[in-house]
């Protein structure tokens, strides 16, 4: 609005209209006062002034609506800006950005902090994490929180103080105690993840300075690590705890230490408080800003937001708050809004009050608030239920969102989305809760819960809710989440139980009991006819209590749409829950075998041991130390590809993907995408150059893949063209609106079965491989087994998405790509192949990745490919970062895998002969499959003298399946165990004294052809059953299953043999001398994702060279020094990279030894200076290309792993993990130890987590976000898990006596999933089901309950 100054001047402290039609022309209609706000009299558009705050005096104005002049009269304060802080720099932020753009994109955007990672968008991974000063209702002050930083809006952060990893410490300049800990405990990989998880602890000491180490625990549920496994993260994390162990060194910190931040203005360690902790927003002033498409408003009354909602309520408007909901609901995203009323600044709303009747939370109390309240009064007998609340409290999402969510938020959540499980609608409407609504014209009412469901919100208001207290003591509340994972995840199934019992007279209900449930369908609430049997009845009683079964087996009624559970399943478990709460209140009722069916799971405190050696001879190869960059990692300095300031005339790239999965292409409309503000060029595969290929993959693959879709569409997902934009969210945006319409729809094949029948097959991918007479064996066997074995996806959920940095070269011909690949030789073919150009005319160079695991071997060459071309047309660097769910939908993952097997057993235990066949679903592609490796790990430790291996490679309408951390190894290990398992159970052989039968002998020969010359896996499965008592504890598991019918252990024990072969592989290895100094630099063909391969490659050459460790240096990866290497993966890289490390030492060394000889003891400086000036030339190179027995070797190890299940809901844990490893010497023992626990928790993801699920009709994939989607935590891992690396076990072949271990912990992890059925075959014996059933991979909580065969039928009271 312009506005002109007729009575005074203008200032900075914003306008409030008292008055406007009193000041009005005669000609005009009234104008009216709206709040803080001026309306226009014609249109009424609400306006706020362009030019600055205006003080007392009558203004012109004329509409930017509709153009109507009118005048009105201003007094007081309105501000059009927002002002924060980061890291103690003052920022202030008009109306230059939109609603929708968080603080994390804009601290990103603007540089401000790129060590503030950004993957999901949606607070579900963690990586953003800050922290912030947020008003404290309880303390009535500001307090330091921790929260997602991508799920708070940029303009609800006016008066915040921000602090992002950069403002906690650096090495040069001091690091922060907390970021030197996590990298001094090696709780850093591939370093994403690292400034979150500081971010985290630094916001957990903040508001409980001395936690104790289960506090830590239930803190850190907000960030994922791929990496590491957590064990290392936690360990660091809980040394800082007041009641850490001395095996947790370092100590507590005290608050001086904990603040001493970076200072912003001379970047030095604070020496005092260079800004208090103020509080936010002390002025309590209005705000409204206009925006681009929409308007921000920040009320500070609730007269204010009343005139809002009347004047807004019948536009597209959104309150906001915690603003957490868009990650379950994207239609509820801050971007698809016109209006936006933020609610953090009407202080009343903040409101709490706890008396002896009731308890009272205003509207903007979080969860985190709600909770310390809770905890607070749950010592209160006639608030006894806190204590269940605090606890239920904890699970609802993590604590970013906890600290940034209101309870008001969740339950309007429920309000839009009836069928949303809310665990604050659960809590609050099983105790009666009672809340109170305002609306636009001022009237406030009370509503039940029930009634609020049904209550249209428009222009209204959650003012409070009541919670009432239950005096008389003999009202029991209980409820229930049962979740995919343990932590930050949303629930099956909700349930609350309020019941009046007398115990005196067998539990008799003395009032209508309240029975509610959430996740059942969209109307169910309450158990309303099992409510009013209950009633006046003796819960004790059995027959009441089977009457009260079956009545909710009547009227429990699951939606088939309700999640992605199945409806038998969460009836089932709604059912449990509510005996759960019976056996739980009535425990003295039941037997004893039944009563801990009454009580949940309890885990305590995890820890871990490791065990290895080294040899201090060797130092500092075998010596354990933590990676090079592991201070930069942890203080959020180290630069990954996004991290790269952009570069001038930069733009951004977003991919246009299919929506179905099996059509042709009929129209693609970008009219309204190219309308967008900042869109400037749909990109397709018409703008490949003549001569180029839309094909992004090498020459000799074995099929191509399209880069972008000519026709027909193949699966969901599939990139059809390129959004070029002025930025991310603008090409993210304008992606999203281009229309594509298809024709000739036809059903996707999405599963392996439909492929099977569908006879879709891949011809000629993998040869059958015959060993001896596999029939013969088999039908001469006193025993033929015969079973099926399914295991699904795993995405590899690498942090740092696909990602692509390209910059055009000065002949305006050649690209210069920064590409997050794991093999940039094959970026370099493929870009060059798409753009008609020489690879000498393209180079690319990769410094570090974010996690991969396989996914971006061949993957990155799409992202590669489609920047490269971007480039091409526009003559401008294009920065292409795939976004999270894209990424999901796009990018294949694991292998799925259909085995269908027969074994020949004698009836002693001894294999004869095995016939399999596997089916493979390779997506769209075979490019990738890994059948080729099956016949090198198939046979694990086991010797079958007669093998027929049938490998069949199916064509699915789903995205191109590609490698995934032990391709080949995990799949076809896991089909040899359970083979294992299922011979042992039809023998009633014990499993374990079954595989130690037919382990493999020393000089034995392997399906593939080796002969074991060095074998000693019956050693190290006895020195494993020694060290982990295994024969004991298995006595301790049988009793323990004798004595309890709902809870159930597991133990299993696996052994392993891993075949690592990497004959002819070539890596390209570059070191050179600096004769100045002496220092060297390393370039090798390897790329540092998180394994640790540089830190490796640097006690290599500092052992051959026996120069120290700080004057090596690693540089990145590059297609000059490195070209031509083979890709890092497989477990075989740093092995192979070691060995070009070495000979280029030993080329060195043989030059400088004749200068040398010459000279007396010189230094190492002296010496590199004497060859410089004799010529001597101070760089060498290798290209490797191993051969003969010593590139080909068995790795051995053996895991015990032992499993609690609760069998009336399919939860579980991991209580043990003991598991043996046979390292050989460990280049760097501290490096290998986290590469194990890393691939074994990822390995307990896939078996027991991690599911992707495609829609029937498209194949889209449902589960393509954090929401769904559920990689393990740290709630997840083993609570007691032991490591020890064999000792005093060189390799006689390998490099530098060393095996590899990247890949065979992730196979060892099936040993969980064995477990796990052990466990189920326990409650199975219970009911005389106790025979042998196949457990497909993932067993997920929903799978290993419906294993159990649980009817209601078995719930009673026992015997």
């Amino acid at each position: 609005m312009s506005c002109d100054n007729h009575a005074a001047s203008v200032d900075n402290t914003g306008i409030n209209i008292t008055s406007g039609g009193a000041a009005a022309d005669a000609a005009d209609m009234t104008t009216t006062s709206l709040g803080n706000f001026v309306q226009c009299p014609v249109c009424r558009t609400s306006h706020a002034p362009t030019n600055g705050a205006l003080k007392d005096g009558v203004y012109a104005s004329t509409c930017e609506n509709c153009g109507h002049f009118f005048k009105f009269k201003a007094a007081g304060p309105l501000k059009s800006s927002v002002t924060f802080t980061i890291n103690g720099t003052s920022y202030t932020v008009g109306n230059q950005y939109a609603a929708a753009l968080s603080l994390n994109e804009f601290m990103r955007s603007q540089g401000v902090s790129y060590g503030t990672k950004v993957m999901c968008m949606e607070g579900g991974c963690g990586v953003c994490l800050v922290t912030a000063t947020l008003y404290d209702p309880i303390t009535k002050a500001v307090q330091t929180y921790t929260v997602n930083s991508c799920l708070v809006p940029l303009y609800t952060c006016d008066g915040m103080q921000v602090t992002t990893i950069e403002g906690l410490g650096n090495p040069w300049d001091g690091l922060h105690p907390l970021q030197d800990r996590l990298a001094q405990y090696n709780g850093s990989q591939c370093g994403f993840c690292s400034p979150g998880q500081v971010m985290n602890m630094y916001g957990l000491l903040k508001r409980t300075p001395n936690p104790t180490m289960q506090q830590v625990e239930n803190a850190f549920d907000a960030t994922i690590c791929r990496c590491t496994g957590y064990r290392s993260i936690l360990d660091a994390m809980k040394s800082f705890a007041s009641d850490a162990p001395p095996s947790l060194p370092g100590g507590t910190i005290d608050i001086e230490e904990l603040d001493k931040k970076i200072c912003s203005k001379t970047g030095k360690t604070c020496t005092g408080r260079c800004s208090s902790e103020r509080q936010t927003d002390p002025e309590h002033v209005p705000l409204h800003i206009v925006l681009q498409g929409s308007q921000w408003y920040k009320p500070t009354t609730r007269q204010q937001l009343y005139a809002l909602l009347g004047q807004h309520k019948g536009d597209n408007y959104r309150l906001v708050f915690g603003n957490s909901g868009f990650g379950v609901y994207k239609e509820i995203g801050p971007w698809m809004y016109d209006v936006l009323i933020d609610l953090r600044g009407i202080q009343e709303f903040y409101s709490i009050s706890v008396d002896s009747s009731k308890v009272m939370f205003g509207p903007c109390i979080t969860l985190t608030n709600m909770m310390e309240v809770f905890e607070t009064n749950s010592t209160n007998p006639a608030l006894s239920y806190f204590r269940d609340f605090t606890s239920h409290v904890a699970y609802i999402g993590n604590i970013g969102v906890r600290n940034l969510g209101s309870w008001a938020g969740n339950l309007m959540l429920k309000n839009l989305h009836t069928e949303f499980p809310s665990d604050v609608f659960t809590m609050f409407e099983t105790v009666g809760a009672t809340i109170f609504i305002g609306s636009s014209d001022g009237t406030e009412k009370s509503y039940s819960l029930m009634d609020f469901l049904n209550l249209d919100m428009k222009g209204k208001v959650i003012l409070s809710v009541i919670l009432p207290t239950f005096p008389s003591g003999d009202v029991y509340v209980k409820t229930f989440k049962i979740t995919p994972r343990h932590q930050n995840a949303h629930a099956y199934v909700t349930a609350g139980f309020r019941l009046q019992l007398d115990s005196s007279n067998n539990f008799k209900l003395k009032s209508k009991p309240s029975l509610v449930y959430g996740g059942i369908n969209k109307t169910l609430v309450h158990a309303s006819n099992t409510e009013a049997f209950l009633q006046g009845k003796q819960l004790g009683s059995t027959s009441v209590l089977k009457a009260a079964i079956a009545s909710l087996s009547d009227e429990l009624i699951p939606d088939a749409t309700a999640g992605l559970s199945s409806p038998a399943y969460r009836k089932n478990l709604a059912i449990c829950l509510f005996y759960k709460c019976v056996l739980g209140m009535c425990g003295r009722k039941a037997a004893a075998r039944f009563q801990s069916g009454g009580t949940n799971l309890m885990r305590p405190v995890s820890s871990g041991t490791q065990t290895y050696d080294s040899r201090k001879d060797e130092y500092p190869l075998t010596q354990p130390m933590t990676k090079a960059d592991a201070t930069l990692q942890t203080s959020g300095r180290v630069q990954f590809v996004a991290d790269i300031p952009p570069a001038p005339q930069e733009v951004a790239a977003s991919f246009v993907i299919s929506r179905v999965g099996n059509a042709e292409i009929d129209t693609v409309d970008t009219s309204v995408a190219m309308s967008y503000p900042g869109a400037l060029k749909y990109i397709s595969a018409a703008d490949i150059p003549t001569g180029g290929l839309n094909n992004f993959r090498e020459a000799t693959a074995l099929a191509a893949e399209e880069l972008f879709c000519s026709g027909r569409v193949l699966y969901s997902g599939q990139p059809i063209g390129l959004i070029v934009a002025v930025d991310k969210l603008s090409a993210d945006t304008a992606a999203s609106m281009v229309k594509v319409t298809y024709k000739n729809v036809q059903p996707p094949i999405i599963t392996l079965e439909d492929a099977i029948q569908k006879k879709s097959i891949f011809p000629n991918v993998a040869q059958e491989l015959k060993v001896g007479d596999a029939a013969g064996a088999i039908a001469g066997s006193d025993k033929q087994i015969t079973g099926t074995i399914k295991i699904k996806h795993q995405y590899h959920f690498h942090l740092e998405t696909q990602f692509c940095l390209c910059y055009p070269a000065e002949d305006g011909v050649g690209v210069h790509l920064y590409s997050a690949t794991q093999w940039s030789d094959l970026v370099q073919q493929s870009v060059a192949r798409v753009l008609n150009i020489t690879e000498s005319s393209v180079s690319v160079k990769v410094k570090r990745l974010g996690g991969s695991f396989g996914g971006r071997i061949t993957r990155a060459n799409m992202t590669a490919c489609a920047a490269a071309l971007a480039t091409h047309v526009m003559k401008r660097p294009v920065r292409l970062n795939m976004n999270f769910h894209t990424n999901m939908k796009t990018i294949g993952k694991r292998y799925p895998y259909l085995a269908n097997y027969t074994i020949g057993v004698n009836n002693d235990g001894k294999l004869n002969g095995i016939q399999l066949t596997a089916h493979a679903d390779c997506g769209i592609s075979p490019n990738d499959c890994y059948f080729s490796e099956f016949p090198g790990h198939m046979d694990n430790a086991y010797y079958c003298p007669a093998w027929d291996f049938t490998p069949i490679a199916l064509q699915t309408n789903l995205p191109a399946n590609t490698y995934c951390r032990g391709p080949g190894s995990v799949p076809s290990i896991f089909m040899m165990e359970t083979m294992m398992d299922h011979a042992a159970k039809v023998l009633n052989m014990d499993p374990l004294t079954f595989r130690k039968l037919n382990l493999f002998n020393k000089g034995q020969t392997t399906v593939n052809g080796r002969v074991l010359t060095y074998c000693n896996i019956k050693a190290i499965v006895a020195q494993l059953e020694a060290w982990a008592d295994v024969k004991a504890r298995k006595q301790q598991v049988a009793a323990f299953n004798q004595a309890n019918r709902w809870k159930k252990k597991g133990i299993a024990v696996m052994p392993i043999r891993w075949n690592v072969d990497y004959k002819q592989e070539t890596f390209n290895v570059y070191l050179t001398v600096y004769h100045g100094d002496g220092s060297v630099a390393l370039s090798i063909g390897g790329v540092e994702m998180g394994q640790g391969i540089n830190i490796k490659m640097m006690q290599v050459c500092a052992f051959e060279l026996g120069i120290p460790m700080d004057t090596i240096k690693v540089k990145a990866t590059n297609t000059l020094s490195d070209s031509n290497s083979f890709t890092t993966g497989g477990s075989i890289t740093t092995e192979i990279n070691a060995l070009g490390v070495v000979q280029c030492c030993q080329q060195l060394k043989a030059r400088m030894a004749p200068v040398k000889a010459k000279m007396v003891n010189p230094t190492w400086q002296q010496l590199a200076a004497q060859c410089y000036k004799q010529g001597v030339d101070l760089s060498a190179s290798s290209s490797t290309f191993p051969t003969g027995d010593f590139s080909n070797y068995n790795i051995y190890g053996a895991t015990c792993t032992e499993v609690e299940v609760d069998i009336l809901t399919g939860e579980n844990q991991i209580n043990r993990v003991d598991l043996l490893y046979d390292c050989g010497e460990s280049m760097n023992p501290d490096i290998d130890i986290g590469q194990l626990e890393g691939g074994f928790v990822m390995g307990v993801g896939y078996w027991l987590t991690e599911q992707m699920l495609f829609d029937p009709q498209t194949g889209t994939a449902l589960t393509d976000g954090t929401w769904e989607y559920k990689p393990p935590m740290g709630k997840d891992i083993p609570i007691d898990f032991r490591i020890q690396f064999l000792k005093n076990a060189p390799n006689p072949r390998g490099v530098l006596r060393s095996k590899a271990v990247g890949e065979p912990p992730v196979c060892l992890s099936a040993s969980v999933l064995f477990a796990v059925k052990h466990a189920i075959e326990a409650a199975r014996k219970d009911i005389s089901k106790d025979t042998f059933f196949p457990l497909d991979g993932p067993a997920t909580v929903e799978m290993i309950q419906t294993a159990c065969q649980l009817d209601s039928s078995q719930l009673g009271y026992g015997t």
